[in-house]
């Protein structure tokens, strides 16, 4: 009877639990957090950047924005086995590297993994192979922040880092790819996202 008392006071139809006099369960909804991208300030770029691992697979990706909210360009790269730790990683190397190859020397770095933007601000935490290459990529002369975003408000990065996948070279992207259209339109309208806790 117990059992089938606990089982009952799960469902949402008032009318059986009041039959067997069993007072309703009523679990408290947190609040849905409401993500919007931002573009950055004026004479700023922002780069949104992601990793993925798919069967053991990495890869990773990024975006370039201005303060408009335009397309300056993307990125995409297959990077093989490594960990998605060391992708999120990557994934912010390469966009130091497209940053002043494009004249882009003050930068906004934007990632949805809270470990690498611990990361960048404590560059201890850096794996060990890739720290000349990181070093390396902080003596460019760029003025970078790096800020945490939730998934939801990283879609279109997301995105790139899973095109990653399906390549076998590094790819920049001077138009806006297709896959990117309706998030990037969302993001440059200042459209919602939402994250259900």
């Amino acid at each position: 009877m117990i059992k089938i008392s606990s089982l009952i006071a799960l469902s949402s139809d008032i009318n059986i639990l009041k039959n067997f006099l069993i007072s309703p369960s009523h679990s408290k909804v947190k609040d849905i957090v409401t993500i919007i991208w931002k573009p950055p300030t004026i004479n700023w770029v922002k780069a949104n950047t992601d990793g993925s691992v798919v069967n053991s697979i990495s890869s990773c990706g990024g975006i370039f924005r201005d303060f408009r909210g335009s397309f300056l360009g993307a990125f995409a790269s297959n990077l093989g086995e490594v960990s998605v730790y060391e992708a999120e990683i990557t994934g912010l190397m390469m966009a130091m590297e497209f940053s002043p190859k494009n004249n882009w020397y003050s930068l906004w770095l934007e990632s949805d993994s809270s470990s690498v933007v611990k990361a960048f601000k404590n560059q201890s935490l850096i794996p060990i192979r890739l720290r000349n290459r990181w070093h390396k990529r902080m003596q460019y002369g760029l003025f970078v922040i790096c800020s945490h975003i939730y998934r939801e408000g990283n879609c279109c990065a997301d995105i790139m880092a899973d095109m990653g996948h399906g390549l076998t070279v590094t790819s920049w992207y001077h138009n806006l790819p297709a896959s990117l259209a309706a998030d990037f339109a969302r993001d440059r309208h200042a459209m919602p996202n939402f994250r259900f806790p």
